[in-house]
């Protein structure tokens, strides 16, 4: 069956939902994208095996040493990518006990659901879209998935899946693999154009040009249609007598078009995985996500609360060291060190939890901790006169009537307390 929630979808166990047993996109136009992405790397790795390397041994060694090779990572890194949880932050999810007292005493914005509006609290972050689950400092909600990824850096469409903390080192090998594959195969082409040397041969007699046109195309009308192609090759190919082995194929109808289709798709991924590259280039040297740099470039966040939380290794691709190391390039599960797990996902997390929304202890709840709200009288009692207790509360009403608290961090620090009466 299929059941779809805030745009989490599941299907026969596969999907995005939190009870969903294989992670699984269901977006109809990621699946579309990816179909297209599977298709287009089968059809070139085809194409190129059937007609541009017959008959020449060096295309052949690039083709079987580099193409193929280059073109099976894509494809594996293409379905981990895909299939790989990019970083969902689990139902039940709890903040890492470290920080719990510094998340509790944060200033949080959100909707106020019963009363309409807007409001200030106190308390750790949440994400109304997740049934009101624990939102880690670091994530940041999906609408395509519906679920709130680590680090995410951006929805792609040609891998279906969100691009976050635990699968974005294969989004980076796909793109990697696929401008890889691209590179070889203009290179076979070239190798192709220099080894048939295809041009129009000039004549030294135009009128018998002009004869052998219009005697192909009397010809062409009433004899086979193989007889005149090997002709109209042997008047257009740059050789005296007879072709090269594997050239008088360039001039067969369906080997044309799908030449001319290889072409096309070769230079177009080309320049579209260069530029991905160079932009994915400052993710794996900032170990920020894109979303996260724009917001921090933006001036809507800081950068303090995007930055690694270690440099003991990259947080794109894994590992113990922070260098090159020979498994960033193989499209193998992310792994961190077990004692920064939990600081890289930025949430505790074990199959004993409840699956429900974490809920606070008593002491640190959000809206004992926030200042209080009022129609009538607020009565305050300090060790600091009335009014410099009003210069740092300033209560305005958005929305439905909800009074927002823009400045109750003051009143914490000063321990102020209020009483409505």
């Amino acid at each position: 069956s299929k059941t779809s929630t805030m745009g989490r979808l599941t299907l026969w166990g596969f999907g995005t939902d939190f009870t969903s047993q294989k992670w699984l996109s269901l977006d109809p136009c990621g699946i579309l994208c990816v179909s297209l992405s599977i298709s287009i790397h089968l059809f070139a790795l085809f194409a190129l095996g059937f007609t541009m390397i017959s008959h020449y041994l060096l295309s052949q060694i690039l083709y079987a040493l580099l193409y193929v090779p280059f073109s099976a990572l894509a494809l594996a890194s293409l379905f981990m990518a895909t299939t790989t949880d990019p970083g969902a932050v689990p139902m039940g999810a709890r903040p890492i006990p470290a920080n719990l007292a510094s998340e509790s005493d944060s200033i949080v914005t959100e909707r106020d659901t019963v009363r309409g509006g807007l409001r200030r609290r106190r308390g750790i972050r949440r994400c109304r879209k997740c049934n009101d689950n624990y939102k880690p400092p670091r994530a940041h909600h999906d609408s395509v998935t519906g679920r709130c990824v680590v680090k995410m850096d951006h929805y792609c469409p040609w891998v279906c899946n969100a691009v976050g903390i635990m699968n974005h080192k294969f989004f980076i090998l796909f793109i990697l693999y696929t401008f890889l594959t691209a590179v070889v195969s203009l290179a076979l082409i070239l190798i192709k154009f220099i080894r048939c040397g295809i041009s129009v041969q000039p004549s030294n007699n135009v009128s018998q040009d002009v004869n052998k046109t219009l005697q192909y195309v009397v010809d062409s009308y009433y004899e086979g249609h193989q007889q005149q192609q090997q002709q109209y090759a042997n008047m257009f190919l740059n050789s005296s007598e007879q072709t090269k082995p594997g050239c008088d194929a360039m001039m067969n109808s369906d080997s044309m078009i799908i030449f001319t289709l290889l072409v096309i798709v070769t230079i177009l991924f080309f320049f579209f995985t260069c530029c991905m590259l160079i932009e994915q280039g400052e993710a794996v040297d900032t170990n920020m996500s894109k979303i996260a740099r724009m917001k921090t470039r933006a001036g809507l966040s800081n950068a303090d609360e995007y930055r690694p939380v270690a440099t003991e290794f990259n947080e794109v691709f894994g590992g113990e060291h922070p260098t090159l190391s020979w498994h960033w390039f193989l499209p193998l599960p992310v792994r961190f060190p077990e004692w920064a797990r939990d600081n890289v996902l930025g949430y505790e997390y074990n199959s004993t939890f409840p699956p429900v929304p974490y809920q606070e202890p008593s002491d640190t709840d959000a809206e004992s901790a926030a200042s209080s709200v009022s129609l009538g009288r607020m009565s305050v009692t300090s060790d600091r006169d009335l009014g410099d207790v009003e210069s740092d509360i300033e209560n305005v009403y958005v929305g439905g009537g909800v009074t927002v608290d823009q400045d109750s961090s003051s009143v914490k620090k000063r321990s102020t307390t209020a009483s409505m009466t």
